[in-house]
């Protein structure tokens, strides 16, 4: 059972809709996939096609066999759970007193059944990257190609050791570049200067801007359906293809 975090420096990059569709892709590559939405926004249920009105999940029954929904789309998937606000200070104070408790619960689960688990997370640096990052063996971090994005990256990184300081089953961060504009000059800028600093640890794919992408959510279904030879779809099959290498070699 590989887990692989989902993370971010800023809002706004796309993290949610990369995290559904990926998994989307890993279910049609025949790969068991559950989906943990860590963030509060609740948003992995608009993409897999559960009500967001829905009170059920992680906030209030944690990780278990009988919290996991079923998509249409060929992946399981916990939502976080629409709370109140005094509900979502308890939970985070849980997960403030017990570090491992997302770990814990997936441990507790059938790792037969389970080939990949994807952790959506809320961006900046929270008790839920916290608890994601102690759980996880990879992260991603979806960032744009654009200033404040870059930003981010110094802090992201810093994060990523503290909190898998002496794990040696974390296999490192990798940057993927999100909403890509091929025509935008600043845009290639900051992706030069991304590969300038970051070589190293950037996924050698870049997930480009396609309408059809927000068009898929409109009609509520993923982009790999909707659109399953547009520029994203692509895109998002070649990164399975590299995580499959990667977490499989």
């Amino acid at each position: 059972m590989q887990v692989i975090a989902l993370v971010s420096g800023k809002g706004g990059v796309g993290k949610t809709t990369v995290t559904a569709n990926l998994a989307i892709a890993l279910g049609q590559h025949r790969k068991r996939v559950l989906v943990i939405d860590l963030d509060p926004q609740n948003a992995v249920s608009i993409h897999l096609g559960l009500d967001p009105n829905e009170i059920a999940g992680l906030a209030r029954e944690g990780i278990s066999p009988e919290s996991v929904f079923e998509s249409p789309f060929g992946v399981n998937f916990i939502p976080f759970g629409n709370v109140a606000d005094d509900e979502l200070a308890e939970f985070e104070a849980v997960l403030r007193s017990d570090p491992n408790f997302i770990h814990k619960g997936l441990m507790a689960l059938d790792p037969k059944q389970i080939d990949y688990v994807l952790i959506d997370t809320p961006p900046g640096a929270t008790v839920f990257l916290k608890q994601a990052l102690y759980a996880a063996q990879k992260a991603i971090a979806v960032v744009l190609a654009d200033a404040a994005s870059f930003t981010t990256i110094p802090k992201l990184l810093s994060l990523t050791a503290e909190h898998t300081s002496g794990r040696s089953e974390f296999n490192g961060l990798n940057l993927l570049v999100n909403q890509m504009t091929e025509k935008s000059v600043l845009g290639q800028q900051v992706r030069a200067a991304l590969y300038d600093n970051y070589a190293h640890i950037m996924v050698p794919v870049a997930i480009h801007k396609d309408a059809s992408v927000a068009e898929a959510l409109a009609y509520e279904r993923p982009v790999l359906q909707y659109n399953p030879t547009g520029k994203a779809s692509l895109d998002i099959n070649d990164l399975v293809d590299w995580l499959l290498i990667h977490c499989e070699a």
